[in-house]
């Protein structure tokens, strides 16, 4: 069997697991298991790395960025497990690597992922594809059985599977996670996942830990937000809608609609303004619109707000929803 491990001398997890790793490896010298170390940094870097650090098993520099997404690599790190039949047994981190999981393995006893991954298309089960952009437009379509995100932050598909969350907190390593664009496929049938809750939203919690490492937390803190209040007048721009797909998409840096809440506008504002939005705005169905943002400061937004949708921002300090995000 093989333990592949997709590494970087710059990932600090990475690092930090080496010893763990090596002492691993040793417990298993002699016996049928392959370690192997794979990069996609230049071999002089890992030379230079290898010179002053032990890594134990074969270590490979170079890859290819196929070679990465043949394998899901998102963040690092990332491990895969390969049986004795040559077929991908688990997928997870070097933490919940242990001697005994290796020992299952070895003698035979398939490991079967709780959450399951298999290719797109029709009919598919349950499905968890997160891999690099495969193009430069911006979209995401959900459902209740579904949620496809194409060249977006990893952040955008939290705010989606945790509505209620007016906040992230994220540590410095989830932090950069987060931030990363990616394409990102949850789909999920009520036969094919049996998990604690059984719900789309666990069913992705539970790949994002055992892909990346990462642990999610709902609380409730007090912190500085802002208001998003129908202006003098009114809300204006919204238009009722007819299309058949929900859709919110940048297009030369405006924010298109379609048949959308104002969650896809708030969470540009958030963004922008860097604190949690709260709506108040009144504007609870599904619409059609557009917006062109401009200055990231208050008085700027609200400007384009008034203008464009009749809406405005007010400060205010309230105790809130938090999503805490730690690896």
């Amino acid at each position: 069997m093989v333990v592949l491990d997709f590494w970087a001398t710059w990932c600090e997890p990475c690092v930090d697991g080496i010893p763990a790793h090596n002492l691993l490896a040793g417990k298993f010298k002699g016996k049928p298991v392959v370690f192997i170390s794979l990069t996609d940094e230049p071999p002089a870097v890992v030379e230079e790395f290898l010179k002053k650090t032990r890594v134990e098993g074969w270590v490979a520099a170079g890859a290819s960025a196929e070679a990465l997404r043949a394998y899901r690599v998102f963040g690092r790190p990332h491990t895969v497990l390969i049986g004795r039949d040559q077929k991908v047994a688990a997928v997870t981190v070097p933490g919940e690597l242990t001697e005994e999981r290796l020992d299952l393995l070895l003698a035979g006893q398939a490991e079967a992922s709780p959450a399951p991954v298999s290719a797109a298309g029709a009919g598919t089960a349950a499905e968890f594809y997160l891999g690099e952009p495969a193009g430069k437009n911006e979209m995401s379509e959900f459902g209740p059985d579904h949620y496809t995100g194409s060249n977006l932050p990893l952040s955008s598909a939290l705010r989606y599977f945790y509505p209620d969350a007016e906040k992230i907190e994220a540590s410095a390593p989830a932090s950069e996670l987060l931030a990363r664009r990616c394409d990102l496929r949850v789909r999920l049938s009520s036969a094919s996942w049996r998990g604690e809750g059984g719900g789309l939203r666990e069913f992705f919690a539970e790949n994002l830990r055992l892909s990346l490492g990462l642990r999610l937390k709902a609380v409730k803190k007090r912190a500085q937000v802002y208001l998003l209040k129908p202006a003098r007048g009114g809300p204006r721009g919204f238009g009722r809608s007819s299309a058949a797909v929900r859709s919110a998409r940048l297009d030369g840096g405006t924010l298109k609609a379609e048949k959308m809440t104002v969650e896809p506008l708030c969470a540009m504002l958030e963004e922008k303004l860097g604190a949690p939005l709260i709506d108040e705005s009144g504007l609870k169905g599904e619409y059609d619109y557009s917006f062109i943002p401009g200055p990231d400061d208050l008085a700027g937004i609200n400007t384009r707000l008034i203008d464009q949708l009749g809406l405005r921002l007010l400060p205010a300090s309230r105790r809130v929803p938090v999503l805490e995000v730690e690896r």
